[in-house]
Protein backbone atom coordinates (compact mmCIF):
# COMPACT_ATOMS: atom_id res chain seq x y z
CA UNK A 1 0.00 0.00 0.00
CA UNK A 2 2.05 2.83 -1.34
CA UNK A 3 2.62 5.63 1.13
CA UNK A 4 -0.02 4.41 3.54
CA UNK A 5 0.79 3.60 7.16
CA UNK A 6 -1.89 1.56 8.87
CA UNK A 7 0.41 0.72 11.74
CA UNK A 8 -0.67 -0.12 15.22
CA UNK A 9 -0.89 2.85 17.53
CA UNK A 10 -2.03 3.54 21.06
CA UNK A 11 -5.79 3.62 21.54
CA UNK A 12 -7.39 7.06 21.56
CA UNK A 13 -10.63 8.19 23.07
CA UNK A 14 -12.99 5.51 21.80
CA UNK A 15 -16.59 4.47 22.19
CA UNK A 16 -16.79 0.81 21.25
CA UNK A 17 -19.93 -1.31 21.62
CA UNK A 18 -21.47 1.22 23.97
CA UNK A 19 -18.38 1.95 26.10
CA UNK A 20 -16.21 5.04 25.86
CA UNK A 21 -12.45 4.59 26.13
CA UNK A 22 -10.59 7.72 27.21
CA UNK A 23 -7.49 8.61 25.22
CA UNK A 24 -6.09 10.47 28.20
CA UNK A 25 -6.59 7.38 30.38
CA UNK A 26 -4.82 5.35 27.71
CA UNK A 27 -1.80 7.61 28.14
CA UNK A 28 -1.89 9.37 24.79
CA UNK A 29 -0.10 12.73 24.64
CA UNK A 30 -2.30 15.78 24.20
CA UNK A 31 -1.26 18.17 21.46
CA UNK A 32 0.00 21.21 23.37
CA UNK A 33 0.07 23.49 20.36
CA UNK A 34 -1.25 23.25 16.83
CA UNK A 35 1.55 22.36 14.48
CA UNK A 36 1.95 23.54 10.92
CA UNK A 37 2.16 21.08 8.05
CA UNK A 38 5.84 20.13 7.82
CA UNK A 39 7.83 20.98 4.73
CA UNK A 40 8.56 17.30 4.10
CA UNK A 41 5.54 15.47 2.73
CA UNK A 42 3.93 13.59 5.62
CA UNK A 43 2.78 10.10 4.69
CA UNK A 44 1.03 7.25 6.41
CA UNK A 45 2.80 3.91 6.50
CA UNK A 46 1.03 0.62 7.32
CA UNK A 47 1.90 -0.09 10.96
CA UNK A 48 0.98 -3.76 10.85
CA UNK A 49 1.93 -6.23 8.11
CA UNK A 50 -0.57 -5.22 5.39
CA UNK A 51 -2.71 -7.77 3.62
CA UNK A 52 -3.67 -5.53 0.72
CA UNK A 53 -1.48 -4.50 -2.19
CA UNK A 54 -1.80 -1.07 -3.80
CA UNK A 55 -3.70 -2.60 -6.72
CA UNK A 56 -6.26 -4.12 -4.32
CA UNK A 57 -6.76 -0.75 -2.67
CA UNK A 58 -7.28 0.95 -6.03
CA UNK A 59 -9.93 -1.63 -6.99
CA UNK A 60 -11.69 -1.18 -3.66
CA UNK A 61 -12.10 2.58 -3.99
CA UNK A 62 -15.05 2.45 -6.39
CA UNK A 63 -15.82 6.17 -5.99
CA UNK A 64 -13.86 8.97 -4.38
CA UNK A 65 -15.41 12.17 -5.71
CA UNK A 66 -14.00 15.59 -4.98
CA UNK A 67 -12.73 14.54 -1.54
CA UNK A 68 -13.36 18.03 -0.16
CA UNK A 69 -14.85 16.95 3.15
CA UNK A 70 -12.20 14.29 3.66
CA UNK A 71 -9.51 16.88 2.98
CA UNK A 72 -10.99 18.97 5.80
CA UNK A 73 -10.53 15.96 8.11
CA UNK A 74 -6.96 15.58 6.85
CA UNK A 75 -6.29 19.27 7.50
CA UNK A 76 -7.30 18.87 11.14
CA UNK A 77 -5.07 15.84 11.57
CA UNK A 78 -2.11 17.55 9.92
CA UNK A 79 -2.53 20.63 12.12
CA UNK A 80 -2.49 18.55 15.30
CA UNK A 81 -6.19 18.81 16.09
CA UNK A 82 -8.32 15.93 17.42
CA UNK A 83 -11.13 14.49 15.31
CA UNK A 84 -14.40 12.68 15.99
CA UNK A 85 -15.02 9.48 14.03
CA UNK A 86 -18.30 7.55 14.11
CA UNK A 87 -18.99 4.11 12.59
CA UNK A 88 -22.62 3.21 11.87
CA UNK A 89 -23.61 -0.23 10.69
CA UNK A 90 -24.80 -3.73 11.39
CA UNK A 91 -23.10 -6.76 12.85
CA UNK A 92 -19.86 -6.32 10.87
CA UNK A 93 -19.41 -2.85 12.36
CA UNK A 94 -20.39 -4.20 15.76
CA UNK A 95 -17.43 -6.56 15.40
CA UNK A 96 -19.10 -9.87 14.64
CA UNK A 97 -16.58 -12.47 13.49
CA UNK A 98 -13.63 -10.77 15.19
CA UNK A 99 -12.04 -12.45 18.18
CA UNK A 100 -12.25 -9.28 20.27
CA UNK A 101 -13.29 -5.64 20.11
CA UNK A 102 -9.69 -4.67 19.38
CA UNK A 103 -9.58 -7.01 16.38
CA UNK A 104 -12.68 -5.49 14.76
CA UNK A 105 -12.33 -2.95 11.98
CA UNK A 106 -13.62 0.14 13.89
CA UNK A 107 -10.95 -0.23 16.57
CA UNK A 108 -8.23 -0.98 14.03
CA UNK A 109 -9.21 2.10 12.06
CA UNK A 110 -8.77 4.14 15.23
CA UNK A 111 -5.33 2.57 15.64
CA UNK A 112 -4.45 3.60 12.12
CA UNK A 113 -5.30 7.24 12.75
CA UNK A 114 -3.45 7.30 16.07
CA UNK A 115 -0.36 5.68 14.63
CA UNK A 116 0.45 8.81 12.62
CA UNK A 117 -1.68 11.46 14.34
CA UNK A 118 -1.84 10.57 18.06
CA UNK A 119 -3.98 12.83 20.20
CA UNK A 120 -5.68 12.22 23.55
CA UNK A 121 -8.61 14.28 22.31
CA UNK A 122 -9.54 11.92 19.47
CA UNK A 123 -13.00 10.40 19.86
CA UNK A 124 -13.90 7.17 18.08
CA UNK A 125 -17.49 6.04 18.51
CA UNK A 126 -18.72 2.67 17.28
CA UNK A 127 -22.50 2.58 16.85
CA UNK A 128 -22.66 -0.82 15.19
CA UNK A 129 -25.88 -2.65 16.06
CA UNK A 130 -26.31 -6.22 14.83
CA UNK A 131 -29.25 -7.13 12.58
CA UNK A 132 -30.12 -3.56 11.61
CA UNK A 133 -30.86 -1.89 8.33
CA UNK A 134 -30.81 1.84 7.60
CA UNK A 135 -34.26 2.56 9.04
CA UNK A 136 -33.15 2.74 12.68
CA UNK A 137 -30.17 4.95 11.89
CA UNK A 138 -32.22 7.23 9.64
CA UNK A 139 -34.72 7.95 12.38
CA UNK A 140 -32.24 8.14 15.26
CA UNK A 141 -29.04 9.44 13.70
CA UNK A 142 -29.19 12.72 15.61
CA UNK A 143 -28.95 10.72 18.84
CA UNK A 144 -26.18 8.46 17.58
CA UNK A 145 -23.83 10.97 15.95
CA UNK A 146 -22.64 14.12 17.65
CA UNK A 147 -23.31 17.36 15.73
CA UNK A 148 -19.60 18.20 15.43
CA UNK A 149 -18.57 14.82 14.01
CA UNK A 150 -15.71 14.96 11.49
CA UNK A 151 -15.95 11.55 9.80
CA UNK A 152 -18.76 8.98 9.60
CA UNK A 153 -18.53 5.48 8.12
CA UNK A 154 -21.79 3.79 7.02
CA UNK A 155 -21.78 -0.02 6.67
CA UNK A 156 -25.32 -1.18 5.95
CA UNK A 157 -25.29 -2.58 2.41
CA UNK A 158 -25.46 -6.25 3.38
CA UNK A 159 -28.64 -5.63 5.42
CA UNK A 160 -30.45 -3.49 2.87
CA UNK A 161 -33.07 -4.93 0.52
CA UNK A 162 -31.06 -6.49 -2.33
CA UNK A 163 -33.24 -5.38 -5.26
CA UNK A 164 -35.55 -2.60 -4.04
CA UNK A 165 -36.13 0.28 -6.49
CA UNK A 166 -34.90 3.76 -5.62
CA UNK A 167 -38.50 4.81 -4.94
CA UNK A 168 -38.91 2.04 -2.33
CA UNK A 169 -39.14 3.02 1.31
CA UNK A 170 -35.83 1.47 2.32
CA UNK A 171 -33.90 3.27 -0.42
CA UNK A 172 -35.64 6.52 0.46
CA UNK A 173 -34.72 5.99 4.10
CA UNK A 174 -31.09 5.32 3.21
CA UNK A 175 -30.95 8.54 1.22
CA UNK A 176 -32.41 10.37 4.21
CA UNK A 177 -29.62 8.96 6.39
CA UNK A 178 -26.95 10.33 4.05
CA UNK A 179 -28.67 13.71 3.89
CA UNK A 180 -29.01 13.96 7.67
CA UNK A 181 -25.32 13.18 8.16
CA UNK A 182 -24.18 15.66 5.52
CA UNK A 183 -26.36 18.38 7.07
CA UNK A 184 -24.86 18.07 10.56
CA UNK A 185 -23.27 21.34 11.78
CA UNK A 186 -19.78 19.84 11.69
CA UNK A 187 -20.15 19.04 7.97
CA UNK A 188 -18.64 15.55 8.42
CA UNK A 189 -17.07 13.53 5.66
CA UNK A 190 -19.09 10.38 5.00
CA UNK A 191 -17.70 7.11 3.61
CA UNK A 192 -19.92 4.29 2.39
CA UNK A 193 -18.47 0.87 3.19
CA UNK A 194 -19.98 -2.00 1.18
CA UNK A 195 -19.46 -5.38 2.83
CA UNK A 196 -19.60 -8.55 0.71
CA UNK A 197 -20.61 -11.99 1.98
CA UNK A 198 -19.42 -14.70 -0.40
CA UNK A 199 -21.71 -17.39 0.98
CA UNK A 200 -24.80 -15.19 0.84
CA UNK A 201 -24.26 -14.10 -2.76
CA UNK A 202 -26.18 -16.66 -4.80
CA UNK A 203 -28.50 -16.75 -7.78
CA UNK A 204 -28.76 -17.47 -11.49
CA UNK A 205 -27.61 -21.04 -10.88
CA UNK A 206 -24.63 -20.06 -8.70
CA UNK A 207 -24.66 -21.24 -5.08
CA UNK A 208 -22.11 -18.78 -3.68
CA UNK A 209 -19.76 -16.01 -4.73
CA UNK A 210 -22.05 -14.43 -7.34
CA UNK A 211 -20.29 -11.16 -8.12
CA UNK A 212 -23.31 -8.98 -8.88
CA UNK A 213 -25.51 -10.00 -5.95
CA UNK A 214 -26.83 -8.27 -3.98
CA UNK A 215 -27.57 -5.34 -6.26
CA UNK A 216 -27.96 -2.98 -3.31
CA UNK A 217 -24.28 -2.04 -3.62
CA UNK A 218 -24.77 -0.67 -7.12
CA UNK A 219 -27.78 1.40 -6.09
CA UNK A 220 -26.15 2.80 -2.96
CA UNK A 221 -23.01 3.65 -4.93
CA UNK A 222 -25.19 5.79 -7.19
CA UNK A 223 -26.00 7.79 -4.06
CA UNK A 224 -22.24 8.25 -3.58
CA UNK A 225 -22.07 9.71 -7.08
CA UNK A 226 -24.97 12.04 -6.36
CA UNK A 227 -23.82 13.26 -2.94
CA UNK A 228 -20.06 13.25 -3.59
CA UNK A 229 -19.50 10.60 -0.90
CA UNK A 230 -16.59 8.12 -1.21
CA UNK A 231 -17.55 4.49 -1.69
CA UNK A 232 -15.45 1.49 -0.60
CA UNK A 233 -16.27 -1.94 -2.06
CA UNK A 234 -14.90 -5.03 -0.32
CA UNK A 235 -16.16 -7.07 -3.27
CA UNK A 236 -14.29 -5.03 -5.87
CA UNK A 237 -11.11 -5.12 -3.79
CA UNK A 238 -10.84 -8.83 -3.04
CA UNK A 239 -13.30 -10.88 -5.13
CA UNK A 240 -10.57 -11.73 -7.68
CA UNK A 241 -8.39 -12.95 -4.81
CA UNK A 242 -11.22 -15.07 -3.40
CA UNK A 243 -12.05 -16.52 -6.78
CA UNK A 244 -8.42 -17.57 -7.37
CA UNK A 245 -8.12 -18.87 -3.78
CA UNK A 246 -5.24 -16.57 -2.84
CA UNK A 247 -4.02 -17.30 0.72
CA UNK A 248 -5.54 -14.93 3.26
CA UNK A 249 -8.56 -14.29 1.04
CA UNK A 250 -9.95 -17.75 0.41
CA UNK A 251 -13.70 -18.10 0.89
CA UNK A 252 -14.24 -21.81 0.19
CA UNK A 253 -13.97 -22.56 3.92
CA UNK A 254 -14.92 -20.62 7.05
CA UNK A 255 -13.79 -20.65 10.68
CA UNK A 256 -17.09 -21.36 12.43
CA UNK A 257 -18.68 -24.80 12.26
CA UNK A 258 -22.34 -25.64 11.74
CA UNK A 259 -22.95 -23.06 9.01
CA UNK A 260 -24.91 -23.76 5.83
CA UNK A 261 -25.08 -22.06 2.46
CA UNK A 262 -28.22 -20.22 1.36
CA UNK A 263 -29.20 -23.47 -0.37
CA UNK A 264 -28.85 -25.44 2.89
CA UNK A 265 -25.58 -27.22 2.12
CA UNK A 266 -22.95 -27.45 4.92
CA UNK A 267 -20.08 -24.98 4.50
CA UNK A 268 -16.60 -26.57 4.89
CA UNK A 269 -14.66 -25.54 7.99
CA UNK A 270 -10.97 -24.60 7.98
CA UNK A 271 -8.66 -26.63 10.19
CA UNK A 272 -6.55 -24.93 12.89
CA UNK A 273 -3.39 -24.82 10.76
CA UNK A 274 -5.08 -23.46 7.64
CA UNK A 275 -7.21 -20.74 9.28
CA UNK A 276 -4.87 -17.89 8.21
CA UNK A 277 -5.63 -18.73 4.57
CA UNK A 278 -9.34 -17.92 4.91
CA UNK A 279 -11.25 -14.63 5.09
CA UNK A 280 -14.61 -15.37 6.74
CA UNK A 281 -15.52 -16.38 10.27
CA UNK A 282 -18.99 -17.56 9.20
CA UNK A 283 -21.12 -17.21 6.10
CA UNK A 284 -21.68 -13.49 6.68
CA UNK A 285 -18.90 -11.99 8.77
CA UNK A 286 -15.14 -11.52 8.30
CA UNK A 287 -12.67 -13.04 10.73
CA UNK A 288 -9.79 -11.09 12.30
CA UNK A 289 -7.92 -10.96 9.00
CA UNK A 290 -11.06 -9.82 7.20
CA UNK A 291 -11.60 -7.00 9.68
CA UNK A 292 -7.97 -5.96 9.13
CA UNK A 293 -8.59 -5.76 5.38
CA UNK A 294 -11.62 -3.53 5.92
CA UNK A 295 -9.60 -1.24 8.18
CA UNK A 296 -6.89 -1.04 5.53
CA UNK A 297 -9.41 -0.08 2.86
CA UNK A 298 -10.88 2.67 5.02
CA UNK A 299 -7.45 3.85 6.10
CA UNK A 300 -6.35 4.14 2.49
CA UNK A 301 -9.12 6.66 1.82
CA UNK A 302 -8.00 8.84 4.74
CA UNK A 303 -4.42 8.47 3.53
CA UNK A 304 -5.41 9.67 0.06
CA UNK A 305 -7.03 12.75 1.58
CA UNK A 306 -3.91 13.47 3.65
CA UNK A 307 -1.78 13.29 0.50
CA UNK A 308 -4.15 15.60 -1.38
CA UNK A 309 -4.32 18.13 1.44
CA UNK A 310 -0.54 18.47 1.45
CA UNK A 311 -0.57 19.03 -2.31
CA UNK A 312 -3.48 21.45 -2.20
CA UNK A 313 -1.43 24.29 -3.70
CA UNK A 314 -0.52 22.30 -6.79
CA UNK A 315 -2.65 22.27 -9.91
CA UNK A 316 -1.55 19.16 -11.81
CA UNK A 317 -2.20 19.03 -15.56
CA UNK A 318 -3.11 22.69 -15.58
CA UNK A 319 -6.70 22.35 -14.34
CA UNK A 320 -8.74 25.42 -13.43
CA UNK A 321 -8.64 26.74 -9.88
CA UNK A 322 -10.68 24.76 -7.30
CA UNK A 323 -14.36 25.70 -7.21
CA UNK A 324 -15.30 27.64 -4.09
CA UNK A 325 -18.83 28.63 -5.10
CA UNK A 326 -20.93 29.12 -1.98
CA UNK A 327 -23.94 27.48 -3.62
CA UNK A 328 -21.96 24.26 -4.13
CA UNK A 329 -21.69 23.88 -0.34
CA UNK A 330 -25.43 23.33 -0.16
CA UNK A 331 -26.94 19.88 -0.53
CA UNK A 332 -28.66 19.15 -3.82
CA UNK A 333 -32.37 18.33 -3.73
CA UNK A 334 -33.22 14.71 -2.84
CA UNK A 335 -32.08 12.31 -5.53
CA UNK A 336 -35.32 10.31 -5.27
CA UNK A 337 -38.14 12.64 -6.35
CA UNK A 338 -40.41 13.60 -3.48
CA UNK A 339 -38.12 12.16 -0.79
CA UNK A 340 -38.48 15.18 1.51
CA UNK A 341 -36.09 15.72 4.42
CA UNK A 342 -37.50 14.08 7.53
CA UNK A 343 -37.07 15.64 10.98
CA UNK A 344 -37.52 13.12 13.78
CA UNK A 345 -39.30 14.18 16.97
CA UNK A 346 -39.11 10.89 18.88
CA UNK A 347 -36.50 8.16 18.92
CA UNK A 348 -36.97 5.61 21.70
CA UNK A 349 -34.78 2.54 21.51
CA UNK A 350 -32.88 0.26 23.87
CA UNK A 351 -33.47 1.40 27.49
CA UNK A 352 -35.77 4.26 26.44
CA UNK A 353 -38.12 1.97 24.56
CA UNK A 354 -39.08 -0.02 27.67
CA UNK A 355 -40.93 2.94 29.17
CA UNK A 356 -42.96 3.69 26.04
CA UNK A 357 -45.06 0.58 26.78
CA UNK A 358 -47.65 1.58 29.42
CA UNK A 359 -49.79 -1.56 29.49
CA UNK A 360 -49.30 -5.15 28.36
CA UNK A 361 -50.51 -8.71 28.71
CA UNK A 362 -48.39 -11.59 27.45
CA UNK A 363 -45.41 -9.47 26.37
CA UNK A 364 -42.09 -9.42 28.21
CA UNK A 365 -39.18 -6.97 27.98
CA UNK A 366 -36.15 -9.22 27.50
CA UNK A 367 -32.92 -9.62 25.52
CA UNK A 368 -32.89 -11.38 22.16
CA UNK A 369 -29.22 -12.35 22.64
CA UNK A 370 -28.63 -12.58 26.41
CA UNK A 371 -25.16 -14.09 25.94
CA UNK A 372 -23.76 -10.81 24.54
CA UNK A 373 -21.66 -8.64 26.85
CA UNK A 374 -23.24 -5.23 26.23
CA UNK A 375 -26.81 -3.95 26.47
CA UNK A 376 -26.75 -2.94 22.81
CA UNK A 377 -25.46 -6.34 21.76
CA UNK A 378 -28.11 -8.14 23.79
CA UNK A 379 -30.84 -6.50 21.65
CA UNK A 380 -33.53 -5.88 24.27
CA UNK A 381 -37.15 -5.57 23.20
CA UNK A 382 -40.75 -6.42 24.00
CA UNK A 383 -41.49 -10.03 22.96
CA UNK A 384 -44.59 -12.22 22.89
CA UNK A 385 -45.00 -15.72 21.47
CA UNK A 386 -48.71 -16.48 21.82
CA UNK A 387 -51.71 -15.14 19.85
CA UNK A 388 -53.79 -12.71 21.86
CA UNK A 389 -50.85 -11.12 23.67
CA UNK A 390 -50.99 -7.33 23.49
CA UNK A 391 -49.30 -4.15 24.60
CA UNK A 392 -50.03 -0.42 24.41
CA UNK A 393 -47.44 2.19 23.50
CA UNK A 394 -48.01 5.82 24.46
CA UNK A 395 -46.15 8.79 22.93
CA UNK A 396 -46.54 12.38 21.78
CA UNK A 397 -47.14 12.51 18.03
CA UNK A 398 -47.00 16.32 17.77
CA UNK A 399 -44.02 18.01 16.06
CA UNK A 400 -43.67 20.41 19.00
CA UNK A 401 -44.52 19.40 22.57
CA UNK A 402 -45.07 23.06 23.47
CA UNK A 403 -47.57 23.70 20.69
CA UNK A 404 -51.09 22.38 20.16
CA UNK A 405 -51.64 19.52 17.75
CA UNK A 406 -52.12 20.60 14.14
CA UNK A 407 -55.58 19.41 13.17
CA UNK A 408 -55.66 17.39 9.98
CA UNK A 409 -51.88 16.88 9.89
CA UNK A 410 -50.28 13.49 10.23
CA UNK A 411 -47.18 12.06 11.83
CA UNK A 412 -45.27 9.08 10.51
CA UNK A 413 -44.57 6.32 13.04
CA UNK A 414 -41.74 3.84 12.56
CA UNK A 415 -42.11 0.75 14.73
CA UNK A 416 -38.96 -1.40 14.73
CA UNK A 417 -39.50 -5.15 14.91
CA UNK A 418 -37.65 -8.39 14.25
CA UNK A 419 -38.12 -10.22 10.97
CA UNK A 420 -36.79 -13.78 10.58
CA UNK A 421 -37.07 -17.06 8.72
CA UNK A 422 -38.41 -19.23 11.54
CA UNK A 423 -40.78 -19.02 14.48
CA UNK A 424 -42.20 -15.57 13.67
CA UNK A 425 -45.79 -14.35 13.51
CA UNK A 426 -47.96 -11.33 12.80
CA UNK A 427 -49.54 -8.55 14.85
CA UNK A 428 -52.28 -6.02 14.35
CA UNK A 429 -51.40 -2.36 15.00
CA UNK A 430 -54.24 0.03 15.79
CA UNK A 431 -54.77 3.40 17.49
CA UNK A 432 -56.88 3.07 20.63
CA UNK A 433 -57.03 6.61 22.04
CA UNK A 434 -55.83 10.15 21.45
CA UNK A 435 -54.61 9.79 17.86
CA UNK A 436 -56.28 8.08 14.93
CA UNK A 437 -54.88 5.73 12.30
CA UNK A 438 -55.79 2.95 9.92
CA UNK A 439 -55.41 -0.58 11.20
CA UNK A 440 -52.25 -2.18 9.89
CA UNK A 441 -50.60 -5.58 10.18
CA UNK A 442 -46.97 -6.18 11.07
CA UNK A 443 -45.50 -9.34 9.49
CA UNK A 444 -42.35 -10.81 11.08
CA UNK A 445 -41.86 -13.56 8.47
CA UNK A 446 -39.73 -13.83 5.35
CA UNK A 447 -37.79 -16.49 3.47
CA UNK A 448 -34.24 -15.15 3.59
CA UNK A 449 -32.07 -16.82 6.23
CA UNK A 450 -31.37 -13.75 8.32
CA UNK A 451 -32.81 -12.13 11.43
CA UNK A 452 -32.92 -8.35 11.09
CA UNK A 453 -34.62 -5.36 12.64
CA UNK A 454 -37.08 -3.92 10.13
CA UNK A 455 -39.45 -0.96 10.14
CA UNK A 456 -43.26 -1.06 10.17
CA UNK A 457 -44.38 2.36 9.04
CA UNK A 458 -47.84 3.93 9.39
CA UNK A 459 -49.49 7.33 9.84
CA UNK A 460 -51.23 8.74 12.93
CA UNK A 461 -52.93 12.04 13.65
CA UNK A 462 -51.19 14.43 16.00
CA UNK A 463 -51.96 14.17 19.71
CA UNK A 464 -50.05 14.72 22.94
CA UNK A 465 -51.04 11.24 24.15
CA UNK A 466 -51.19 8.89 21.18
CA UNK A 467 -51.87 5.30 22.29
CA UNK A 468 -51.16 2.39 19.94
CA UNK A 469 -52.19 -1.21 20.60
CA UNK A 470 -50.16 -4.08 19.14
CA UNK A 471 -51.87 -7.49 19.34
CA UNK A 472 -50.38 -10.81 18.23
CA UNK A 473 -52.59 -12.51 15.63
CA UNK A 474 -53.38 -16.18 15.02
CA UNK A 475 -53.00 -15.70 11.28
CA UNK A 476 -49.67 -16.73 9.72
CA UNK A 477 -47.50 -14.31 7.84
CA UNK A 478 -46.73 -14.15 4.13
CA UNK A 479 -44.27 -17.01 4.73
CA UNK A 480 -45.89 -19.67 6.89
CA UNK A 481 -43.77 -20.53 9.93
CA UNK A 482 -44.27 -22.69 13.01
CA UNK A 483 -44.65 -19.94 15.59
CA UNK A 484 -46.20 -16.61 16.49
CA UNK A 485 -43.26 -14.68 17.92
CA UNK A 486 -43.44 -10.88 17.72
CA UNK A 487 -40.58 -8.71 18.98
CA UNK A 488 -40.70 -4.89 19.09
CA UNK A 489 -37.42 -3.02 19.62
CA UNK A 490 -37.88 0.73 19.05
CA UNK A 491 -40.28 3.47 18.01
CA UNK A 492 -39.62 6.67 16.08
CA UNK A 493 -41.95 9.51 15.10
CA UNK A 494 -41.32 11.87 12.19
CA UNK A 495 -43.28 14.63 10.44
CA UNK A 496 -43.07 14.80 6.67
CA UNK A 497 -45.15 13.61 3.73
CA UNK A 498 -44.74 9.96 2.78
CA UNK A 499 -45.83 7.91 -0.18
CA UNK A 500 -48.21 5.47 1.44
CA UNK A 501 -50.28 4.49 -1.57
CA UNK A 502 -48.02 1.78 -3.05
CA UNK A 503 -47.53 -1.63 -1.48
CA UNK A 504 -45.89 -4.79 -2.72
CA UNK A 505 -47.93 -7.73 -4.00
CA UNK A 506 -46.95 -9.89 -1.02
CA UNK A 507 -48.51 -7.40 1.39
CA UNK A 508 -51.72 -7.24 -0.64
CA UNK A 509 -52.00 -11.02 -0.80
CA UNK A 510 -51.33 -11.27 2.92
CA UNK A 511 -54.05 -8.70 3.58
CA UNK A 512 -56.50 -10.77 1.59
CA UNK A 513 -55.63 -13.86 3.59
CA UNK A 514 -56.47 -12.10 6.85
CA UNK A 515 -60.02 -11.24 5.78
CA UNK A 516 -62.53 -13.31 7.66
CA UNK A 517 -60.81 -13.15 11.05
CA UNK A 518 -62.90 -12.00 14.00
CA UNK A 519 -63.69 -8.28 14.17
CA UNK A 520 -60.89 -7.47 16.60
CA UNK A 521 -58.29 -9.04 14.31
CA UNK A 522 -59.72 -8.02 10.92
CA UNK A 523 -57.87 -5.15 9.23
CA UNK A 524 -60.01 -2.45 7.66
CA UNK A 525 -60.25 -1.98 3.86
CA UNK A 526 -57.49 0.63 4.31
CA UNK A 527 -55.03 -2.16 5.10
CA UNK A 528 -51.38 -1.17 5.01
CA UNK A 529 -48.23 -2.97 6.04
CA UNK A 530 -44.56 -2.11 6.07
CA UNK A 531 -42.71 -2.58 2.80
CA UNK A 532 -39.34 -3.68 4.08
Amino acid sequence: MQGVDLSYGTAADAFVNGQRLSGAEAGLPAAITKVAVPEAHRRLIVPWDPMLAAEDVRRGLTYYGSGKRLQAVAAKLLSGEPIKLFTLGGSVTKGQGASSTKAAYPYRLSEFINATFPHSGHTFVNKGVGATSSGIFTACVEKMVEPDADLVVIELTINEHPVEPFTGRQRQGYEQLIRKLLKLPGRPAVIQLHHYAWWRSEGDGVGEGLFYFPQAEEQLTVMSHYYDVPSISLRSAIWPLMQKKIAGFRADKIWNSGQTSMGGDPIPVAGPQEKPDFFYYDRSHPNDFGHQVIAELLGSVVAKAVDEEQLAGCQPAGWAEPRNNVELRELPPPMVPGNADAPTTLCAMQEEFEGVVVEQAGFKYKPERPQEETFVGQKWGWTAEKPGAWLILEFDSRPDANAPAQFGNWASVYLSYLKSYEGMGTAQVVCVSGCECDKTVLDGTWEQQATLMQIHQFKVTQHESCRIKVKVLKAPGAVKQAGHKVTLMAIMVSHYPLRLDTYDRTAEEFAAKLKGEDEDENPTPHYKTSTT
